[in-house]
């Protein structure tokens, strides 16, 4: 509903002049709704995946209507007859101003484009197959219904002669197609041979706003004007139109926004000049979706061949419109034919890029593993972990032949995260010479592999929700503009995390650079808050990345196994929380460090005096934390006993005693000579 107010306030089109849209100021423009509660397409519960228009009757509701009691007292009227009535009483009763139309959308059937792209994958598609005219055994420019585009047409016309003649639907008025070859062939083949109203018969009108969103794909050129009315000699086609396409461009494409626009003209077109009620749209996926937007309705994507109607409230509001002009068209990513048949391969492999990512991370991390056992080096081990989520973003989003801001974002978080993170333990590994993680494991080859082999694992499940963000089967759909809520929220959040981890390093590292804070407690900055923010923020981080990145399925754009596969990349961030809290992270920290702190009496009292008043991992003040009940501590603070240190049971009781015996001794010394000071303050154990 909202776009449809901004794009009726921002445009009347008159003109269409290359790649931008003049407005003159008129008294009044057209406002359009969806009006809901009538099909099952226009519910946020059906699923456009599953959705089947033939099985539901073209997705009509099974209700009842106030006008049943005096239309159909008996109830021997089919649903479609008594949903007519029902338009006629809206139309009769609304004001002058306000008028309902029963639009039925439909997609053409299977084109060869749509062969093609399903046989190259999209990306290979979008960024080299599609600027040509075809392979040199199928053309797809202005392209032509495949056999079983046909078979599709044919069914929904089979379909639509038994709705005619069953369940009395109310066949359209008028007809309108775009001007493309796909859907003057579909539209032909699903309305020819039915029985229809002798003073409506089927002669479709060609209207050059209804074509494919305008693309330097050739699919998108359409043919001359000579050509059409060649071909299809019974149409008719719209008052200036041009001879030649005069829209489209090669390696350029229209924005989402000026196909709206564009798409609102047409609809403006058809609402003033056509008092039909029942009207039918043969037209592509894009510009359906576009025609959508503009009207209000979910986002619903149709297959090849599919029609849904929807009723369209159009309202004529008072008041000029103001000037508006498009932005002019965006430049396409091209592709070599080298690198078409690299992503042929890709696509070979899994169209949400989950292969060929794992491919590219064990290459990667085995060449790095290589030369660290090979030489016995160490500094380039982290490097190789951060890096490598860098290399895999960089490639999804190169791949996936989109460029939505969505995408770019996602891709930039994790690509900074990874470069941050690498950047800093490259520069510690260098200043402290070694890791002394591996003084057990550098010499040993399957010990060190092992490390490597799950290095590659955390890098693979944690990159996910970005690589399948960057997938075909996701960038297949529409996406809602950037700056949705989740959008904003996840900028947020990473801005947050991104800011606790690298600045808690930076602190980290600075306060044991001195030589006065050797072994002592580091609690500065962020860690007077949380004994771990760079965990925290690390887990935020990612958290905020899959927040924005599950947006296209969050609201509902992107459908069935990209819907599911999106919210499995889920998976990710809690992975690395789970390795950040009991594999690598917190169990290695906590009890062992505390163990080693009270075996050696270095600093122990002040360690643990600081774990006391400070939270594990999630920030909180100190001065709430420390007498907060241990129980709050141990569920609601995680701080689970698994990572608590208890000298009773933990430590070494042997080596403690001789300690505790050497330190008596010691004291009893010091005791002795301060009471000959005349000084003496008693005697430990």
């Amino acid at each position: 509903m909202y776009i449809s107010v901004y794009l009726s306030f921002c445009v009347a089109i008159v003109s269409w002049v290359g790649v931008g849209i003049s407005t003159p100021i008129h008294d009044s423009y057209i406002n359009y709704t969806t009006v809901t509660g009538y099909f099952l397409q226009d519910e946020a519960s059906t699923n456009t995946s599953t959705f089947s228009f033939i099985d539901t009757n073209f997705g009509l509701i099974n209700r009842t209507y106030a006008t049943d009691a005096t239309y159909d007292p008996n109830g021997q009227k089919t649903q479609w007859q008594r949903f007519e009535n029902q338009i006629f009483r809206l139309n009769r009763e609304s004001g002058r101003k306000v008028q309902y139309k029963l639009v039925f959308m439909g997609r053409h059937g299977e084109g060869y484009h749509n062969a093609a792209e399903s046989y190259y994958g999209t990306p290979a598609w979008n960024c080299y197959w599609s600027l040509v005219d075809g392979n040199g055994t199928v053309r797809w420019d202005d392209a032509q219904v495949t056999p079983e585009g046909v078979k599709q047409a044919l069914a929904v016309n089979a379909f639509w002669a038994s709705e005619l003649k069953i369940q009395k639907v109310p066949p359209p008025r008028s007809y309108y197609t775009s001007p493309l070859t796909r859907c003057l062939t579909t539209a032909n083949l699903t309305f020819s041979g039915l029985d229809l109203p002798s003073r409506h018969p089927f002669v479709p009108v060609v209207k050059e706003f209804l074509r494919e969103g305008i693309s330097g794909h050739t699919c998108d050129r359409r043919g001359s004007k000579s050509y059409i009315q060649q071909a299809f000699p019974n149409y008719r086609i719209e008052p200036g139109f041009t001879e030649t396409d005069q829209l489209w461009q090669a390696y350029r494409r229209e924005v989402e926004i000026d196909q709206d626009i564009r798409s609102k003209a047409v609809l403006d077109d058809v609402f003033s000049t056509d008092d039909e009620t029942y009207i039918s749209i043969t037209s592509h996926s894009g510009e359906i979706a576009s025609l959508l937007r503009v009207l209000g309705h979910r986002p619903f994507r149709l297959a090849t061949g599919a029609v849904i109607p929807v009723l369209v409230k159009a309202e004529t509001v008072d008041g000029p419109a103001p000037i508006t002009a498009t932005v002019p068209y965006e430049a396409i990513w091209t592709l070599s034919p080298g690198q078409a048949n690299i992503m042929a391969v890709v696509h070979a492999l899994d169209d949400y890029y989950l292969a060929i990512t794992l491919l590219i991370t064990i290459a990667y991390q085995l060449f790095f593993f290589s030369i660290a056992f090979s030489l016995k080096f160490d500094k380039l081990t982290d490097f190789a972990g951060g890096t490598n989520f860098v290399v895999l973003a960089i490639l999804t989003l190169a791949f996936s032949g989109h460029n939505h801001a969505r995408q770019i974002v996602c891709s930039l978080f994790i690509m900074l995260w990874g470069a941050r993170l690498s950047g800093f333990l490259l520069f510690r590994i260098i200043k402290t010479g070694k890791d002394d993680r591996f003084d057990d494991k550098r010499d040993k080859f399957w010990s060190f592999l092992g490390f490597w082999v799950f290095q590659m694992i955390w890098v693979w499940i944690v990159s996910l929700p970005v690589t399948i963000l960057n997938s075909p089967n996701v960038t297949q759909f529409d996406q809602p503009a950037f700056g949705t809520g989740r959008d904003i929220a996840g900028v947020i959040l990473f801005a947050i995390g991104f800011i606790l981890e690298s600045v808690s390093d930076v602190q980290k590292y600075i306060f044991r650079s001195k030589p006065e804070n050797k072994g002592k407690v580091c609690d500065v900055g962020f860690f007077t808050w949380t004994r771990h923010p760079n965990y925290f923020g690390e887990i935020i981080i990612q958290f905020s990345i899959f927040m924005i990145a599950v947006s296209p399925s969050a609201y509902g754009y992107v459908t069935g196994g990209a819907f599911s596969a999106q919210y499995a990349a889920i998976l990710g961030p809690f992975f690395l929380t789970l390795l950040l809290m009991f594999v690598s992270g917190l169990t290695l920290q906590e009890r062992p460090g505390a163990k080693k702190r009270y075996k050696s009496g270095n600093h122990w009292e002040s360690f643990s005096r600081y774990t006391k008043r400070t939270s594990i991992l999630i920030p909180f003040p100190p001065q709430l934390y420390e007498p907060m009940p241990t129980i709050l501590k141990r569920t609601l603070f995680l701080e689970f006993p698994i990572y608590v240190f208890d000298p009773a049971k933990h430590a070494d009781q042997n080596k403690i005693r001789e300690r505790e015996a050497e330190e008596g001794n010691s004291n009893g010394q010091q005791s002795g000579q301060s009471s000959h000071d005349g000084h003496a303050d008693g005697q430990i154990g």
